[in-house]
């Protein structure tokens, strides 16, 4: 119901008369959800504008598989070619896949690890949110007969320079072109087929400057995932992988 002016008069002069403690009570009282409102809007602004300014631009999304590397060397694949293009390190970034296992062979304890990794990688590629993957023999195995890496001979087209800076280390690996697994694991066939090609689709990074440095146990190999949206830059960072001593 609308309140005279009389009321509304009356509400106002014993307002004014109310103590400090009673006029604190009354507005809680009657003007808490209000309040509370404004607040909530007013956190959610302030969230929204932080991350406004604090938001930094994806360089390259890079994944790292069945390898990990030392501090050392790891600075040097991000930070070091932050340097190198003359990237502002304040306002991009690399987002990193860490740490992944893929493997056919996984003993049983791993065998989860194993699984959630490559749940991992399927999600990150469906999303086209990994560009660059660093991995050792058996991972490169397993992410080429899936066909999730780029065949690098496209790159000939593009900066012909930089693939033959490219070509003495580039590797050749099998990708499935089609088998009948599904079959097989079904039972509805009794030998499992496939159909493969060979694709160069990874460099070997081992005897670069920076992988000689951090002795690593086995070698390294560098692949472009095939779906990347971001060639410009891959072919960039490439370069500075070949470039840096």
């Amino acid at each position: 119901m609308r309140r005279t002016r009389k009321e509304r008069e009356a509400e106002k002069r014993a307002f004014r008369n109310m103590s400090k403690a009673e006029k604190i009570d009354h507005i809680y009282t009657y003007y808490k959800l209000p309040i509370f409102t404004v607040c909530v809007i007013l956190a959610i602004l302030l969230q929204a504008g932080i991350r406004a300014l604090t938001k930094k631009d994806t360089v390259l999304y890079l994944a790292y598989a069945n390898v990990s590397f030392g501090d050392t060397l790891h600075e040097e694949l991000t930070g070091g070619y932050m340097s190198y293009s003359g990237t502002d390190v304040k306002k991009n970034e690399f987002i990193e896949f860490p740490d992944l296992y893929l493997s056919d062979d996984a003993s049983a304890e791993n065998h989860q690890y194993a699984y959630a990794s490559k749940i991992k990688v399927l999600g990150a590629i469906s999303a086209r949110q990994m560009d660059v993957v660093f991995l050792n023999k058996e991972a490169y195995d397993l992410m080429s007969t899936s066909g999730f890496l780029m065949e690098l001979k496209g790159i000939k087209g593009l900066d012909a320079l930089l693939y033959q800076r490219m070509e003495p280390y580039i590797t050749e690996n099998t990708v499935i072109i089609e088998d009948n697994s599904v079959d097989y694991d079904l039972g509805k066939a009794s030998e499992y087929h496939a159909v493969t090609e060979e694709h160069t689709n990874a460099l070997n990074v081992s005897s670069f400057p920076m992988f000689r440095r951090a002795v690593m146990d086995d070698d390294v190999y560098v692949a472009v995932i095939a779906n990347s949206p971001r060639l410009p830059a891959v072919l960039s960072y490439l370069e500075y992988l070949l470039s840096a001593d």
